[in-house]
């Protein structure tokens, strides 16, 4: 912490041997007196001026009030059965507009003053929007008195957190909000305000505003920083404050700390930042979320002619996500993330375009640019995030497979090491259920547990955070593959998860080895009613009562064929089907989880085995048709011990696919002939495409280039 301290005050004494920054009048943040003018003068934008007239002298009629009072987590306004967002008959009572439940807890009525002061936040800004465009002395009076009252009552504040901490102890908590994200938000709004009005403030009252409402809290954040990880999003927000609160009271310190300083912006973005240009926590909601706060960051210091336009890693936070869309545009719910899409984010490429005039991310925000074109998404091992995507199909079939198997995610991450997800026929259908909501048990008994999602658990419990290994990864004309591990998941036991995706088959083995009897389920939740030939009788009772299990229903069990199929059939009638192999030695499970919300019930199969070592090796049939595949094992020349797993696949009417893997942590090697031994991880042979021609071919040319050189 004195290291930290001491580099910092070095980082600011070097600042102010550059050249120190000129701060323009006021207003300089939200707008400029140029921008403004200028908004005046456009005939077409005075439908907009009107319109922020009307809303600030309805905000005036109505009158402003400023909570007194402590806010409390946001999540907690909501109702605790179904997630619900509740709805405020008086400030003392809520209730919930799906089951009618009220509530009056303090907790409730605590979390409804923090909306209440977000919402003053907004009223502000309208307030002071208004008089910067009349200079009506009436709007920047309404927003005065909420800064001078603020300011006021800040220190009266007790910090606390949203775990019921207070005082010393709630070192990430806040006084005016329960945490010190919420402070750092609120300071960049209040800022906004205070810079359009500081013109019409008495000189006396603009240091009480500026050191009350907005250098106090921000200084008690900086303070305290350290104790929230300044890796996460919360420090992202922190920065940004720093800068907002920095250009509207000029504050040049601030500023440079929050670009330079020991955990300012350049240091997240090396730090929070992967090589793929993805959010460390592996959730594309707070890759967005900490994308807002970098936005707010640069816009405060565009203002005093500070740009980071020519940061590589920086833009890379706008180009990495391309790469982890499926092809409709909609983004895997991995960890504790939302439904999104590339639609969705069309606001930040328009920012980013604005910002770093790159045409690609124009056609993002669907800005016309000529001669541009979006590029073709390709498989890509993702390896600072730790996310192997496959891509093949077709142009009519597209499809998409994604295996999660790096680091964790943090305090965002879940127990979901090697999970899948599969996108095929227009629509993804093996699916990650993200965070449903914060507000609702669901979010630790189902959204956190290793059985929501679509990979093996030991003994019925959650996975432990791990950071797994890619072992293999390999992208020919014909397949994709990626073959990798985990030790960590489970201590005793190694995970390993091998994928081929050519054409519009997946093959998937999932191998787990231990020196320990274990029950071993193997899970996945795809999007259709299960039909199947293998006999299933109606289980009554639970699976477990804890660990997710609890939250499984309708289900049904029974013992398989050698060879078992499980057709999933969603509402638009194309089939997924999964051909479970070795199935004589498995039990069948299948039943409803839970989707995206509560009310989303997910068919699932669950396939378990026991022993100190299980096999579950899949091929699924993506193409959406009728047809049926005969899958039969593949004898292979030379092979030396079960690390090689071999078959053969035969579409209805079609031509074969042959499928060799190696599921070693070190390569035996698949001999394809004497000329053309090979430490390949896998061989395919398939329409089109062999992997023995392939090597062949790059034999010749090799040696032709030999021959050349030597001539």
């Amino acid at each position: 912490m004195r290291y930290l301290a001491l580099l910092g005050l070095l980082l600011v004494v070097l600042a102010d041997a550059a050249e120190s920054i000129i701060f323009p009048a006021h207003p300089r943040f939200l707008y400029t007196a140029e921008e403004i003018a200028a908004w005046k003068a456009d005939p077409a934008r005075q439908g907009e001026l009107k319109s922020v007239i009307t809303r600030a002298d309805a905000l005036l009629a109505q009158g402003l009030t400023v909570p007194e009072q402590e806010g409390d987590w946001i999540f907690y306004y909501a109702c605790p059965k179904d997630g619900t967002r509740l709805r405020p008959e008086t400030l003392e009572k809520h209730v919930c507009p799906k089951c009618a439940a009220v509530y009056t807890d303090e907790r409730t009525r605590a979390a409804y003053r923090t909306q209440l002061n977000d919402q003053l936040n907004e009223h502000c800004i309208t307030l002071g929007t208004a008089y910067a465009l009349t200079g009506e002395q009436k709007y920047a009076d309404a927003v005065k008195g909420v800064l001078l009252k603020l300011a006021r009552l800040y220190p009266t504040w007790t910090r606390h957190d949203r775990w019921g901490r207070r005082g010393v102890l709630a070192v990430v908590g806040g006084r005016r909000y329960a945490q010190q994200l919420d402070e750092a938000y609120a300071a960049i709004r209040l800022a906004r305000a205070y810079d359009l009005v500081a013109n019409a403030i008495p000189v006396a009252d603009r240091a009480v505003i500026e050191k009350g409402a907005l250098g106090d809290p921000v200084g008690e954040i900086r303070r305290l920083q350290s104790f929230v990880g300044s890796k996460n999003n919360h420090q992202t927000w922190f920065n940004a404050a720093y800068a907002a609160v920095g250009v509207a009271i000029g504050d040049e310190a601030l500023i440079r700390d929050s670009v330079d300083g020991p955990v300012g912006l350049r240091w997240q973005l090396k730090a929070s930042v992967t090589d793929d240009g993805l959010w460390y926590e592996g959730t594309m909601a707070y890759q967005r979320y900490a994308m807002q706060a970098v936005m707010e960051h640069l816009d405060a210091l565009k203002r005093v002619g500070i740009t980071l336009a020519d940061d590589a890693r920086l833009k890379s936070m706008w180009t990495g996500p391309l790469n982890l869309a499926y092809p409709n545009g909609q983004f895997p719910v991995i960890n504790d993330s939302d439904p999104a899409s590339l639609d969705g984010w069309k606001d930040v490429f328009r920012w980013g375009y604005g910002y770093f005039n790159d045409p690609l991310l124009a056609l993002y925000a669907d800005i016309p640019v000529e001669g541009a074109q979006k590029p073709e998404l390709k498989s890509a091992n993702l390896a600072g995030l730790g996310i192997a995507v496959l891509r093949g199909g077709t142009p009519e079939n597209p499809i998409c497979v994604m295996m999660d198997y790096g680091q964790h995610g943090d305090h965002h991450g879940h127990p979901d090491k090697l999970n899948i997800v599969v996108y095929a026929q227009g629509q993804e259908w093996l699916l990650d259920p993200g965070r449903l909501t914060y507000s609702i048990p669901e979010y630790e008994t189902w959204a956190r547990t290793t059985v929501a999602h679509n990979t093996v658990v030991i003994d019925g419990k959650n996975q432990q955070p791990d950071t797994g290994k890619l072992l293999h990864f390999d992208t020919t004309p014909g397949y994709t593959a990626a073959f990798a591990i985990s030790k960590g998941a489970y201590p005793g036991y190694t995970l390993k998860r091998f994928l081929i995706l050519a054409d519009d088959l997946l093959v998937d083995v999932f191998a787990v080895e231990g020196d320990k009897q274990a029950q071993f389920d193997w899970f996945m939740h795809g999007r259709g009613a299960i039909t199947t030939p293998v006999k299933l009788s109606d289980r009554k009772k639970p699976l477990d009562d804890k660990a997710g299990y609890q939250h499984l229903a309708k289900l049904a069990d029974g013992k398989g064929e050698k060879a078992s199929v499980f057709t999933f059939t969603p509402p638009n009638g194309k089939p997924y089907r999964a051909y479970c192999l070795d199935a004589d030695r498995t039990t069948h499970i299948t039943g409803e989880g839970i989707g995206y919300n509560l009310n989303d019930k997910v068919p699932f199969l669950l396939r378990r085995q026991t022993g100190k070592t299980a096999l579950f090796t899949t091929v699924y049939d993506l193409s959406g048709n009728d047809r049926a595949l005969a899958i039969e094992p593949l004898v292979i020349d030379g092979q030396r011990n079960q690390q090689l797993i071999s078959h053969t696949i035969t579409p209805t009417n079609g031509k074969p696919y042959r499928f060799i893997l190696d599921m070693g942590e070190t390569p035996n090697g698949i001999e394809l002939g004497a000329m053309f031994a090979s430490d390949l991880r896998c061989a395919v042979e398939m329409p089109g495409y062999s992997t023995r021609d392939a090597i062949r071919s790059e034999f010749l040319r090799k040696t032709l280039k030999r021959l050349e050189s030597n001539n």
